[in-house]
């Protein structure tokens, strides 16, 4: 739709459910954020019964559809540019797919001592990844280096990297440029870790309280971080940096938000693109309430009533002002914002009819012989224009030309064994998710053409 028709003093919150993905079972979801062309394309699905979907949000379909686990999936995770997708389960274990084409298959399989409750790609690469587990034990996943490899001994398992001095963790994110991780404990604690060897930086010092942090997440500037915290409050805290220092160095806390009347737990916060809002799924039976409170006055902007079904995990979309949420049944709901189009704005002439009205036609209307005295001067003033009267268009002013998208690619560098027929180079250890324009087609019946080969 063109923008301009659009109207810009509207408010970019979501009002309404748009549609519902039904039978979808879902237990978790993420939307494909990062870098690539088609950021916010897809939706990952984990699911009850063991699956994992990936659904196109423009058409509403399933793309993908594999099967790794065998307890509900707690957490799915996409890469920097989407070619893999991480889930984690009950069954104590980590699945990495690889999406480039076809069915998708699992080139890493990550076994940890306790059922896995978070996974997490780094934001700058696939190569790097978190695991908090029901134990309250994190983990940092690094898949070698070609001079790792060199180093040490040729091979292609990942370090398991323990999070010094957080044995008690509850929640963890990394931050947007994947330098650091924050991570939250049993008595609301947050630190600071290295994000590239675990090692414990510093305490961030913040009076939040000493309940324990279910979630923690930041912003895409990483300027705030909302945690949701077991004393049923949403906290918000400004994250303050020393000049010329990527490395964040204290939390101030801003607001705090919480239903007074209802006492109501939360699950599922986040920040819209910009952080302007910030949400938080009302984890009450039987409401499926999503409350939406402005960032800067910390006041209460709408509160999204949806159907009688208790609502289990809700997410923003990373572009569009969509709401993704989960019922307690496993339906996925999908809020979105109901568009006005101010048609004057590209028309200036237009005027919106209630009702039909028969048009009389003038006899003359479409005469060419017969044109206005404007439309000729506009025809005139439009022969006139030289769109090279400065020179050519310079280089800096024209779209980057676009990289084409490799969906042949036979091997992923992530997988546990490399080609023994191949000498070990250092292209089979380097980040192979680097496609800005990497997309997912729609080849569900590569799955038929699959079985048959294998029959």
């Amino acid at each position: 739709m063109n923008a301009q028709l659009l109207n810009p003093f509207a408010r970019d919150t979501p009002e309404r459910i748009e549609s519902s993905l039904e039978n979808a079972s879902a237990t978790c979801l993420a939307f494909n954020r990062g870098r690539g062309l088609f950021a916010g394309q897809y939706l990952a699905v984990g699911r009850s019964d063991h699956y994992v979907a990936i659904y196109d949000l423009e058409l509403r379909t399933i793309l993908r559809w594999f099967l790794g686990h065998v307890k509900p999936i707690t957490s799915v995770s996409w890469s920097p540019y989407g070619r893999y997708l991480a889930s984690s389960s009950l069954d104590w274990n980590v699945n990495i797919w690889d999406l480039r084409h076809g069915p998708a298959k699992c080139v890493r399989t990550l076994r940890f001592t306790a059922p896995v409750l978070q996974v997490q790609f780094s934001p700058s690469s696939s190569r790097t990844l978190l695991a908090v587990l029901e134990s309250r034990e994190a983990f940092l996943v690094r898949f070698p280096s070609w001079e790792d490899v060199q180093s040490t001994t040729m091979s292609t398992e990942p370090r398991r990297i323990a999070l010094h001095g957080t044995p008690d963790t509850s929640a963890a994110c990394f931050t947007p440029d994947g330098l650091w991780i924050l991570t939250g404990s049993v008595k609301g604690v947050i630190r600071l870790v290295d994000g590239q060897d675990g090692r414990l930086v510093h305490d961030l010092p913040c009076q939040i309280g000493a309940s324990m942090i279910r979630e923690i997440v930041l912003d895409e500037q990483s300027r705030h971080v909302a945690v949701n915290m077991n004393d049923r409050t949403v906290r918000t805290l400004r994250v303050s940096y020393n000049d010329g220092c990527e490395m964040p160095t204290g939390l101030t806390p801003t607001h705090k938000f919480q239903d007074l009347v209802s006492r109501t737990p939360w699950s599922g916060i986040g920040f819209s693109r910009g952080a302007e809002y910030v949400i938080g799924g009302a984890a009450q039976d039987p409401t499926h309430n999503i409350y939406i409170w402005d960032m800067d006055a910390g006041v209460l902007v709408k509160i999204l009533e949806g159907p009688r079904e208790p609502l289990v995990y809700a997410c923003w979309h990373p572009i569009k002002p969509l709401i993704a949420s989960i019922a307690s049944f496993g339906d996925v709901y999908l809020w979105s914002t109901k568009t006005n189009e101010i048609w004057s704005a590209y028309a200036p002439g237009f005027e919106e009819l209630e009702k039909n009205v028969e048009y009389d036609e003038p006899e003359n209307e479409f005469d060419l012989d017969e044109e206005t005295d404007d439309t000729r001067q506009r025809q005139e003033e439009a022969d006139r224009i030289d769109l090279f009267a400065n020179g050519p268009v310079p280089d800096t002013s024209l779209p980057p030309t676009g990289i084409a998208t490799d969906l042949s690619r036979t091997h992923s560098t992530l997988a546990a064994e490399l080609r023994p027929t191949a000498v070990w180079s250092p292209d089979m250890f380097r980040d192979d998710d680097d496609q800005v324009a990497f997309i997912i087609p729609p080849l569900l019946e590569d799955y038929t053409l699959y079985e048959d080969v294998k029959e």
